[in-house]
This record gives C-alpha cells, structure tokens and sequence, in this order.
C-alpha cells in the first residue's frame, strides 16, 4: 500500500482554487476520477486523496463505507507534525486503515480512530464527501437554517455546489424556503461559474412563485461576471410574468447592472423573442436600451422588436427616447426606416417619429428617413405641421429639394400641405432647388387662389432671373393655367431684373388666350413698361399688335 508520504501524480483535467486571507484552497481531478484536494492556512496544511463513493456517519466522525476498489487518504500537518490515514476498500467493501504518525506507522485504535474523528468533520467539508446524505441530514434535522449554517463553513465553491444542489433536487422547497436558497448561493460562493451553473439548473423553480422570482433576479443581478450573469438569463425557458411591476423591475435591473453591452443586448434580444411582455414590460425594457452607450447594440434590440405597440403613448414615447439618446446617425436612421416598413404607426406615433428625425445631425439620413414613408396622414393639422417642420431643418438643399418633390410624387396634398410645400420650398437657398420643386409642383397643384398665392410668393424668392423665368414659362404652358394664374405670373414677371427673361415671359404669355381679357391686357403692358430696352419692349408690344 502506498502511503502518503509518496508522491501524488495526478493528471489534471480540471482546477477549482478558492483563497480568502491567508487560506488556500485547491482541487484536482484525474481521468482515473481520482481526486486530490489541498487546504492551507496559517496553521494548518490538508493533503487529501478520495476515490470511490464514501458515506460518514450521522455526527460526521466515521467512515461507515467505501464503494470497492476506493480510498480515502488524509494527510495533516500542523506546527510541523504530520499525521497520515489511509482508509481502504477491498473488494468486498470491507476497509482496512493506516495511521502515520510523522513517518512512522502506528496502531489506528485507538489513536487513529480519535484522530479521524478530530479531522473528519474538515475533511468532508473540503472534499464534499456524502454530500448527498450530509444534505439531507442537516435539512432534516436543523431546516434550511441549519442547512445554510453549513454552508458558510464550507470554504470550496464547489462543494457548496454540490450542497445546494442536493438540496434543491431532493426536496421540495416552500417559497420562504427558496428565497433563503437563493441568497445562500449568491451570499456563500464566490464562484460565478457554480453560482451562474445553480441558477441556471434550478431556473423554472426559482420561477415557481412571482417572490421567488424577485429574489433569483436579485441574485443574478449580484452576479459579478456579465458572461454568466447573461448565460443565466438566455437559459430561462419558463413563462416569467412581466404583468407584476417588481418582477419586471428585478429582470431589468439585472440588465442594467451590467458592463456588457453586447451581453445586455443579447439577453434583451432574447428575452424579446422568447416572453411574452406587457406594455409596462417593454417600456422597461427600452429604459434598459437607452441605458447602453453602444449606438449599434441600441439599433439591434429596436430592430428585433416584432410585437411591440408602438401606437401606446407610453409605448412610443419610450421608444422615440431611446431614439433620441442615439449618438449615431446611421443607427438612429436605420431603425427608424425599420420602424416605418414594419409597423403601422398612428398619427399621434408618425408625429413622435418625425420629432426624432427633425433632431438628426445628416441631412442624409434625414432625407433617407422621410422618403422611406410610405402611409402618413399628411392632410393631418398636426402631422402636416411636423412633417415639414423635418424639411425646414435641413441645411442640405438638395435633400430638402428631394424630400419636398418626393412628397409632390407620393401624396395627394391639401391645400394647407401645398401652402406648407410652397412655405418650405421658399426656404431653400438655391434658385437651382427651389425652381425644380417648382416646376414639378405646376404638374400637380392645383390651380386654386390659395394654392397660387403661395406659390408666387415662393417664386419671388428665387434670385436667380433664369430659373424664375423657367418656372414661369412652365405655368403659362401648363394646361390648367386660369385668367387668375396669368396675372400672378405677370405680376411675378415684373419683379425679372433681366429684359431678356423678362420678355420672354411676356411673349410667351401673349400667345395665351388670356390676353385676350381686358384686365390681363392692362396688366401685361404695365409690366411691358418696366423693360429698360426698347428693342425687348418693341418686341412684346409688337407681339399685341400682331
């Protein structure tokens, strides 16, 4: 027999170390499934070897069996003096023993004998031997307060492990029990790994009741490592009820105490697609969204939102926020075009979205945003005023030019969305722009006084003489031109500063059956009059005498 004294060759497979001050704490395991544990403290130095199943006896004194072929070998020096125990089983179980006093080999009873059931009691507690039935004789006896005494004298984290999960598979655990269990594990092991290895195991029983649920997020919440912390809540598969506020706040809380904001997402991403949340829930959750500083992870948890009622007050407003906390334009445009192609949003939640896009920073994105509207109530008073509240922030003629067309394309526009068009239109610092919007307004507008007034208006802001010539030689050939509109073009056509553009206008114009009318005659030679050449003033007096 070997004894102690020799070395121990082990191949590891795995190593779990635990220290708290001056202690030390390891275990090792070999492919053999021997195993070795070592404990030290400023007194005291523990070698033990174990294989095979070993029971103890009810004070934790004697060894009362050991499956065949197995061992259990205790090494412990204290001020310099060693003493060894070998316990072996042969292969009818029956054991055999030998006791080492420094290197010497002395008789085991009765000195060995007292010696074991001196140490035993350590030796089980770092090895986890008979957990299974030390488990079950503490909760009897002394309940889970006796049970979770136990544990705070247990220095290795996986034989605390061990312990509880004894515990929790065989017996059944009244609430007030469960929540004891759960703070034990969160309050008695130092580990992540084993903490985050029970919690996920026993998740659909800490979700048995709505208080147990609040502690075992409590417990997760305390968990240190993001990794396991977010392993954990990906693992729960049981229905958690987001309709109890306190359950809902613990889960959240759990996201919002982490690091992470690839795991947060993560677990929100998931938590989206396997539960069923309440409203309250979501806005929970998109208070935890706005909480992340990554812009993309933000996007990617709005992006996976497949049920959410957007169209709740409460609802939009939480999700327009997270919108605004967005630091990136790119991510900020890109979920709200996904927001626009996969939910119907109502006009009260198309005025909240046009209020976000209004606060970007690109004009691109902006311009991006507005054209990927596709169902708007714009003949809406107040979703008419947001709407071109968006074009006239934009600093970018061209993707304020493009919007203002793009809307002429796509909707059929009110009188009060013309008058709107034609005020944003004239806000546009190119002529180039403004003339586009123009000319491409004339094939649609209607060709009432409101309509024409404003339109006029907008074309005597245009500086440059060419383009408010195009625009309005484009009216008088438009086929809706009334009597009404001549005369606006007329009167615009007073303020070209070039005799050129100018008598083109007035030729063009000429040409119409509206000269005909006394009034439009009268008009059109008091604009003739203000030509300073008089080969271009001839030339459109000579065109009335014709």
């Amino acid at each position: 027999m070997q004894t102690l004294l020799k070395s121990f060759i082990v191949i590891l497979l795995s190593v779990i170390t635990f220290s708290a001050s001056a202690q030390q704490y390891a275990q090792n395991t070999s492919f053999t499934g021997k195993k070795q544990y070592r404990y030290t403290d400023s007194f005291t130095d523990y070698e033990v070897q174990v294989k095979g199943d070993i029971k103890v006896n009810d004070n934790d004194t004697r060894i009362i069996s050991i499956t065949s072929g197995g061992y259990l070998k205790i090494s412990k020096k204290t001020f310099g003096n060693k003493r060894s125990l070998i316990v072996e089983s042969n292969s009818s179980g029956q054991l055999s023993y030998e006791f080492y006093e420094g290197r010497k080999e002395v008789p085991f009873d009765p000195e060995g004998k007292k010696w074991l059931a001196d140490v035993l009691l350590d030796v089980v507690r770092m090895t986890g031997i008979d957990a299974v039935g030390r488990t079950k004789r503490i909760y009897e006896k002394n309940g889970i307060g006796g049970f979770l005494k136990e544990i705070r004298l247990i220095s290795s984290n996986s034989v605390s492990g061990m312990y509880f999960e004894v515990l929790l598979s065989e017996f059944i655990l009244n609430d007030h029990e469960l929540v004891f269990v759960i703070s034990g594990i969160s309050n008695g092991i130092s580990s992540n790994s084993e903490i985050g290895r029970l919690y996920r195991e026993f998740s659909d029983l800490f979700l048995t009741s709505n208080k147990v649920a609040v502690t075992y997020f409590e417990g997760i919440s305390r968990m240190s490592s993001n990794s396991e912390r977010g392993s954990v809540l990906r693992k729960i598969s049981k229905e958690i009820d987001f309709t109890d506020q306190k359950v809902t706040d613990a889960y959240f809380t759990c996201i919002d105490k982490m690091s992470s904001n690839s795991e947060s997402s993560s677990v929100m991403r998931n938590v989206i697609h396997t539960q069923n949340l309440s409203n309250e829930a979501y806005i929970r959750l998109l208070m935890s969204v706005k909480k992340l500083c990554s812009n993309s992870e933000m996007g990617s948890v709005l992006r996976s939102l497949k049920k959410i009622d957007i169209n709740n007050p409460d609802v939009t407003l939480a999700y327009f926020n997270v919108i605004d906390a967005m630091s990136s334009n790119s991510e900020a445009g890109s979920t709200l075009r996904y927001l626009i192609k996969n939910y119907k949003l109502n006009n009260e939640s198309y005025i909240r979205l046009l209020g976000s896009v209004k606060k970007l920073s690109s004009n691109t994105e902006m311009g991006s945003v507005m054209r990927s509207i596709t169902d708007i109530d714009i003949a809406n008073p107040e979703v008419n005023i947001a709407y071109f509240l968006v074009i006239n922030s934009m600093t970018s003629n061209s993707e304020a030019g493009s919007i203002l067309t793009n809307t002429i394309k796509k909707y059929s526009l009110s009188t009060a969305n013309w008058i709107s068009l034609l005020a944003s239109t004239s806000k546009l610092s190119s002529s180039t722009e403004m003339g586009q919007v123009l000319r491409f307004a004339i094939q649609k507008m209607p060709f009432n006084k409101a309509e024409l007034d404003a339109f006029f208006t907008t074309t005597g802001r245009i500086t440059s003489n060419s383009e408010k010539s195009r625009v309005l030689m484009d009216i008088v050939e438009s086929s809706n031109l009334t009597k009404y509109a001549c005369n606006g073009l007329l009167e615009s056509a007073r303020r070209l500063s070039s005799n050129t553009e100018k008598s083109k206008v007035l030729r063009a114009v000429a040409k119409t059956e509206f000269i005909k009318n006394p009034d439009i005659r009268t008009t059109y030679k008091l604009v003739a009059k203000t030509l300073s050449s008089d080969s271009e003033y001839r030339s459109v007096i000579d065109v009335l005498v014709d």
